[in-house]
């Protein structure tokens, strides 16, 4: 008990910034020096990083303390991937797309390739067309091939490229969970599935367009429409089942993430005038969002999810909020505009 109203109270100090140094606003950002040691808040909250995709590079933004831990220099669209404790970053360079394996605790660069004349599938949101295959630890790419997509998979520490996975007709994200690859095709209503890296093969969601969709560390996935209805189709099967809407809403824009196996988090713009959340309900944990003059808390870019926490972007700041009690904070302001990337 001693343990956890400690974790407590160092929680509090390190949320109102008591003792605890203010997010880093520099660039390339250091890594602060705090009064007090809340690396791990004596075990009560796990230890996680948000990279945030901004103009001045990929941010690593410290759960705990909300201090950058570094920054890692980019240029031209960006993409992030994590996947335990691996980190991968891609961007353009020249013609081609640079790939790097990043060191997650000091941010230095591991690995590089550069795969020439070829381009990632565009998102927009900072993330979606990279995956880390958790069976291999495989690093995944979903690139553009005319009007075809390709998912290529490359060796998860040298980055030498492996084999192609699969082809698809379409394709706009690219997820991966237990044994299972999936690439969602948003206006076809579409899920492509490969499972064990067996022939892909697609799955009518049931829903028409999607709007968005992710996959849980076991491989279940879950897509949604407009309206908030989703689909779910279990780790092992290949036929969805159809959630009704929670309540009138629109569904956020790449507003699905995964917490946990089978457990996901899903974001609504509602008329509601607080940031809240819901109780849990068909393993989904809703996150409204109000939509009417506090636009300020409305994702741009899609949320990301831990077994904790929410992350996502209003466009300028970085924010999160704790999925069992409902409290959120802002983690830092960011210089230009910032996009949700990975969570490791």
């Amino acid at each position: 008990m001693r343990r956890l109203l400690l974790g407590a109270v160092l929680l509090i100090l390190a949320c109102e910034g008591a003792t605890l140094p203010a997010p880093s606003q520099q660039s390339p950002a250091v890594v602060p020096t705090a009064t007090i040691d809340v690396s791990d808040m004596m075990g009560v909250f796990p230890a996680a990083t948000f990279f945030v995709v901004t103009d001045d590079g990929v941010r690593a933004l410290a759960v705990l303390n909300h201090a950058t831990k570094y920054t890692i220099p980019t240029t031209g669209a960006v993409q992030v991937a994590a996947g335990g404790s691996q980190i991968y970053i891609a961007d353009e360079t020249g013609n081609g797309t640079r790939l790097r394996w990043i060191d997650q605790a000091t941010g230095a660069v591991l690995a590089t390739r550069t795969e020439a004349a070829r381009k990632l599938v565009a998102t927009g949101i900072g993330h979606g067309a990279l995956a880390v295959e958790p069976t291999s630890n495989r690093l995944l790419a979903l690139f553009a091939d005319g009007d075809k997509r390709v998912v290529e998979a490359f060796e998860p520490y040298t980055l030498r490229p492996v084999d192609t996975r699969f082809e698809s007709f379409c394709g706009d994200r690219l997820f991966a969970g237990g044994s299972r690859v999936v690439v969602a095709c948003f206006a076809a209503g579409e899920i492509v599935i490969s499972d064990n890296g067996a022939k892909a093969f697609p799955v009518q969601a049931g829903l028409g367009v999607l709007v968005a969709a992710a996959v849980s560390g076991d491989g279940t996935t879950l897509a949604g429409r407009d309206d908030g209805t989703l689909a779910r189709i279990g780790a092992t099967a290949v036929t969805p089942e159809k959630i009704e809407a929670f309540r009138p809403a629109r569904l956020v824009p790449d507003g699905i993430a995964s917490s946990d196996p089978q457990t996901f988090a899903v974001g609504l713009l509602t008329t509601d005038v607080a940031l809240g959340i819901s109780e849990l309900r068909s393993s989904v944990r809703y996150i409204s969002f109000p939509a009417g003059d506090r636009v300020k808390e409305i994702p741009v870019g899609g949320l990301l999810a831990q077994p904790q926490f929410a992350f996502w972007s209003n466009g300028r700041e970085a924010r999160h909020i704790d999925l069992l009690q409902g409290f959120a904070e802002t983690m830092a302001t960011l210089n230009g505009k910032a996009l949700p990337g990975g969570v490791g």
